[in-house]
């Protein structure tokens, strides 16, 4: 960087405390919002860099609705793709392939956690308590209302962070800029709000300051996002957020009343998450547990064939379609296909408990005694009475009575 630099190791030296303030403390503004845009969109390429290569991560478009809506948009070589999130519900759609589901996706996590954390923490209530000079910059310092330990410098020409120390531990603190004519036009921050160090750099564009650089500490490498061609708006025009927010709204309304067994409530908020989302398989689940709750055959069978129309290896959807079956001994054959799909998939004890059940109705008493011994001894308190019923069955058949 042709520019001013300054000395990490020697920035507490760089503060000089001005004198003469007087009042002034008491009626200094808070600091200038130096990023205050609420909706923006840049162009987005992440690298991982390592000694050995760099790879390319992505290459896309990225949108930003502060502080938790964001969507990436970016191709692979088999499909374009496009990850949404609104406080970290997620839509992911590759192709015509749509997910849903709760999950922190490391680029809006990493954008949180250093580029709006940064942002925030200007935000916060702040007192002014006076003029220092940090890396040969006039800044205003100032202490949180609501933690005296938190105290934070802003330039005075730019209103840029150049300093934030909390409780002895620096935070972030100015590691170079580039003054041309006079003006500083390129900022270098470095990060330590987690474990990873990040680079932010920041540069004037449109009048803005905005972040054109991110380097993050990924041992062995460093993850490296370059921002270009900002724009920013005053609204998301149909934003997908809040949608995704209704959603999330209505999954943890469908887990209240699973957990208070209001089946028939249950069954009316997985069937208006399905109008919002018709390709959310996980609902198919959810509408299938509310018809078991209400004791609806056609009900359950339909939405778990459903989940497997979607998820064809889906060990759980498999395995309580199976079990169904077997219960009305019909479809005996596919049955005992699927049964043996999920084990193969996951060797859980409930599912060893719907094997074992389905061998025993086709006399497959042995290898049923087998499989059920074994879910008996990892199985928790509560399916035990349900395992041992279908082991004492078995035990019949095999002319044994009743053992321990």
């Amino acid at each position: 960087m042709n520019a001013q630099k300054s000395n990490l190791m020697l920035l507490v030296l760089l503060l000089a405390v001005s004198c003469g303030l007087g009042g002034l403390s008491q009626a200094m503004e808070a600091p200038e919002d130096w990023f205050a845009q609420d909706f923006a969109s840049t162009g987005l390429l992440v690298q991982l860099v390592t000694e050995d290569e760099t790879k390319l991560l992505m290459d896309g478009f990225l949108r930003l609705a502060y502080p938790v809506g964001f969507e990436i948009q970016y191709f692979t070589q088999t499909a374009p793709v496009t990850i949404t999130s609104q406080d970290g519900f997620v839509q992911v759609q590759r192709g015509n392939d749509v997910e849903y589901g709760y999950d922190e996706f490391w680029v809006f996590q990493d954008i949180q956690n250093y580029l709006f954390a940064l942002r925030e923490l200007a935000r916060l209530p702040l007192k002014f308590s006076g003029i220092d000079v940090v890396a040969e910059r006039s800044a205003h310092r100032y202490v949180a209302v609501d933690d005296p330990q938190l105290v934070l410098w802003f330039d005075i020409e730019t209103g840029l962070p150049l300093l934030i120390r909390q409780d002895n531990r620096t935070l972030a603190v100015i590691a170079a800029y580039n003054i041309v004519d006079g003006v500083l036009t390129v900022a270098e921050l470095e990060l330590r709000f987690t474990e990873q160090t990040a680079i932010l750099t920041l540069v004037k564009d449109q009048g803005e300051w905005v972040p054109s650089y991110v380097e993050i500490a990924d041992p062995p490498g460093f993850v490296q996002m370059e921002f270009t061609n900002w724009t920013y708006h005053s609204e998301w025009v149909d934003s997908p957020l809040p949608r995704l927010a209704r959603l999330s709204e209505l999954n943890d309304l469908f887990l209240e009343a699973y957990a208070a067994r209001n089946w028939l409530q249950a069954l009316a908020i997985s069937q208006e998450m399905l109008a919002l989302a018709p390709q959310f398989w996980q609902v198919y689940l959810y509408q299938a547990f509310a018809y078991e709750g209400l004791d609806n055959y056609l009900g359950v069978i339909e939405n778990y064939q459903q989940v497997l129309m979607r998820q064809p290896d889906n060990h759980l959807a498999l395995n309580n379609l199976a079990y169904h079956y077997f219960l009305k001994e019909v479809q005996i054959p596919q049955a005992l296909e699927m049964a043996e799909r999920a084990v193969a998939l996951e060797r859980k004890d409930i599912y060893l408990d719907t094997l074992g059940y389905g061998y025993y109705l086709v006399g497959r008493h042995e290898e049923a005694k087998e499989l059920l011994l074994e879910a008996l001894a990892t199985a928790p308190d509560d399916a035990i009475p349900e395992i041992s019923g279908h082991l004492e069955l078995v035990r019949k058949a095999l002319g044994e009575g009743d053992q321990e």
